[in-house]
């Protein structure tokens, strides 16, 4: 019958066993919020933003008409 779990190795406690689960959901959470970052990284850079203010770099609307 497989097993889904690795067998515990001798030594290893139960203490030990949740540090290490605690410290690989916290390097899983680092490398998620490593990977979370915006496509454009001006987003939110007030010089960028006062830049783009007036529209300029605005897309012009397709007419359909």
């Amino acid at each position: 019958m497989p097993k889904d779990t690795e067998p515990q190795k001798p030594g290893e406690t139960l203490v030990d066993l949740k540090r290490h689960s605690e410290d690989l959901k916290a390097r899983i959470e680092e490398q998620r919020r490593k990977s979370a970052m915006p496509v454009n990284s001006s987003l939110g850079d007030p010089k960028i933003d006062a830049e783009n203010a007036d529209g300029r770099r605005d897309l012009k609307e397709d007419d359909e008409d």
